[in-house]
């Protein structure tokens, strides 16, 4: 079961711990993936996501044999939510960093995205791709090390919006859209923006 703060976090004294606990419960016999767990504890006087998180800990004790529960977020931000109790880290002895993606896969995942969506590239607009990628895979162009996947979907998310707004802003004759190949062509421009 995939849950987050709103999951496990209510708005109310007292029923956090009715929340966590009913999330933890529907997770026994399996897997609690606690996404972007960092933000169960927002600062020292969030008082809600502390009753949240002394919740899970009382329940995955008393649970150790029927859940798994993972904490996944940034690797700076979940050993801060570490130190929020003091049995916390004990409880989570293994921890498991995934390197961020390399060009090459985040140019297989671009890809895949593209595939999927029946959007072709054009030569120029490859070349433009491979580059981006290899930016992403440095960490360059402004993009948060630790999310260079999720860029590669943006990315393509933009390049979509300007092939639209390029293809918007073009003359054409009605036996051009009788081809739909160049609605689905992506270009250098589209890719990079008015960079190139």
């Amino acid at each position: 079961m995939e849950a987050d703060r709103a999951s496990l976090v209510a708005g109310y004294s007292g029923q956090t711990a009715i929340k966590t606990t009913a999330c933890v419960e529907s997770a026994l016999g399996g897997v609690l993936f606690v996404d972007e767990a960092y933000a169960l504890v927002r600062d020292e006087r969030d008082s809600f996501g502390r009753e949240a998180l002394d919740t899970l800990l009382k329940l995955m004790e008393d649970a150790r044999d029927d859940v798994v529960v993972i904490l996944a977020g940034y690797v700076d931000e979940i050993d801060q939510l570490l130190t929020v109790n003091p049995g916390l880290r004990s409880r989570f002895p293994t921890s498991i960093d995934f390197p961020d993606y390399s060009a090459d896969e985040l140019r297989r995942i671009a890809d895949g995205i593209l595939d999927g969506e029946q959007l072709k590239i054009d030569d120029d607009g490859a070349v433009a791709l491979d580059a981006v990628c290899a930016d992403l895979a440095r960490g360059e162009g402004g993009n948060r090390v630790n999310g260079n996947g999720r860029a590669v979907r943006n990315l393509i998310e933009q390049a979509k919006r300007r092939q639209a707004l390029r293809l918007a802003a073009l003359d054409t004759s009605k036996s051009d859209m009788d081809d739909p190949q160049w609605l689905m062509l992506l270009t250098a421009h589209d890719i990079r923006g008015g960079t190139e």
